[in-house]
């Protein structure tokens, strides 16, 4: 939702002019301020940076032990011999399923959250809650702390886990998945950094504000 923030009442406002003190809003105070509620394990691009990192693990082993074996080893058809006719293959595969699983577990834990999003003019920024308990905590590695947990305006208790600030300065590049309803920014550009995740009807008009604010864009 398009928002105007007035610094005087540190408010926002529906229109151009504040509707607590009347005074104009300059256009650069603009912003978009939403929210959404997603699960990690229903989320793409939170699954494949899970799994990413136990296959980069069980590649990195599997190379070390090759070269290791290059090196020492006088016979270097021996190296692949261990390779291929050791049972060390296997044995990584088996390896790199079970932390595979273990990480989805993981994620299944988590449970669901609500991300609040602002994106004004310097750049974008994304706060995460919970329903809090020990075990979405522990899943999270986050400490369960009493002094960290909110009630929303209905009443619920809610628990902040995680705050990401992005300068659009930073950002080397975008990409925005109309599909997904998803705007990916990328710091450095070959690793996503954050994701927006707007309405569908307001995709377009973020598009927009965003685009002339990026060094350049990667893809559409």
């Amino acid at each position: 939702m398009l928002v105007f923030y007035c610094k005087k009442c540190k408010a926002d406002s529906m229109t151009p002019l504040c509707e607590r003190c009347g005074a104009a809003i300059p256009p650069q105070a603009q912003r978009f301020k939403w929210s959404c509620t997603r699960t990690p394990l229903g989320d793409t691009p939170t699954v494949l940076s899970a799994l990413k990192i136990p296959t980069l693990v069980a590649l990195a082993v599997a190379l070390l032990l090759f070269l290791g074996e290059v090196i020492v080893s006088p016979d270097k058809q021996s190296a692949l011999r261990m390779v291929t006719l050791s049972g060390m293959l296997p044995w990584l595969l088996i390896l790199l399923a079970a932390c595979m699983g273990i990480a989805i577990l993981v994620l299944g834990l988590q449970g669901r959250e609500e991300r609040h999003f602002v994106v004004d003019a310097r750049g974008a920024y994304v706060q995460t809650w919970i329903v809090p308990s020990r075990l979405k905590c522990l899943a999270r590695f986050v400490p369960y702390d009493e002094y960290n947990i909110a009630e929303d305006p209905q009443g619920e208790r809610r628990m902040l886990v995680g705050e990401t600030h992005l300068l659009w300065a930073d950002v080397a590049r975008y990409e925005t998945r109309r599909h997904a309803c998803r705007i990916d920014l990328y710091r450095p550009a070959g690793f996503r950094f954050m994701s927006l995740y707007p309405a569908r009807e307001e995709m377009q008009a973020l598009e927009a504000f965003i685009t002339p604010r990026m060094k350049h864009l990667a893809r559409r």
